[in-house]
């Protein structure tokens, strides 16, 4: 390699490791800075309040769907088109 090439090679690694530290730092930082100001309580309050929800509504409500999918099934072969409904009442 020529001096040039190691000398940026060199820069841009020295850059690279910097960079990484200065990130992960930062995420240090950040992760004490949401532990002390409730964050992580306040998230998993909200994760538990939006669950009991889930289970309170919505699976009983796609049980219910699910029910009456199967009480009133559709066929697929059975049904006629819009196209062909109009055509025989003489609309199309």
């Amino acid at each position: 390699m020529h001096a040039f090439s190691v000398v940026t090679l060199g820069i841009f690694v020295a850059g690279y490791s910097t960079a990484r530290w200065d990130l992960v730092t930062r995420l240090y930082e950040l992760a004490i800075f949401a532990w002390d100001h409730g964050v992580v309580t306040r998230t998993a309050k909200g994760f538990a309040i939006l669950s009991v929800f889930f289970f309170l509504f919505i699976l009983p409500i796609e049980r219910i769907a699910a029910q009456e999918t199967d009480l009133h099934p559709r066929t697929a072969d059975g049904g006629i088109s819009a196209r062909e409904q109009l055509k025989r009442r003489g609309s199309f």
